[in-house]
């Protein structure tokens, strides 16, 4: 064998060991570069918790909708999140009510609904998603819907 095929042989063996080499590892706990084994993944956790501040609209006979990250600040989640949390955490939270409030009166999603509420939740988180067994819950604010004289939309 030439030189040139040794060496080749060596350096695919080094590399096959170096590709090989994450996989010895504990999934848990041995997430890191070349390979992630994504550890909050690779095993149950059942008490796993959801802590959350959220809107949601409530209505008649205990009837109650989560509202929409557009009608909190826009159409991406994450900036309807940061919202909420920033108005909560500045003491704004009846302010930021009664602006959804006044949104979800012009929106036929809402038109069931009385009250908007900003809310503090904790809840197991696989009881919450996939049950949708609620935990503890704190209400930061809460207001009406506006609605005329008659109920019709303002």
């Amino acid at each position: 064998m030439s030189a040139t095929r040794t060496w080749g042989g060596l350096v695919s063996v080094a590399m096959l060991l170096a590709v090989a080499y994450p996989l010895r590892r504990d999934p848990a706990y041995g997430d890191s570069f070349p390979l992630s084994t994504y550890p909050m993944f690779a095993f149950q956790r059942p008490h796993a918790r959801v802590a959350i501040d959220y809107v949601i609209a409530t209505g008649p006979g205990d009837a109650r909708r989560h509202v929409p990250p557009e009608l909190v600040a826009n159409h991406e989640v994450m900036q309807a999140l940061m919202t909420i949390r920033r108005a909560v955490q500045s003491g704004k939270a009846s302010t930021l009510c009664a602006e959804v409030a006044a949104r979800a009166a012009r929106d036929r999603r809402f038109d069931a609904m009385d009250t908007i509420q900003v809310v503090f939740g904790d809840h197991r988180g696989v009881d919450y998603l996939v049950h949708d067994r609620r935990g503890p819950e704190r209400t930061h604010a809460r207001c009406p819907i506006p609605r005329g004289p008659r109920g019709e939309r303002p």
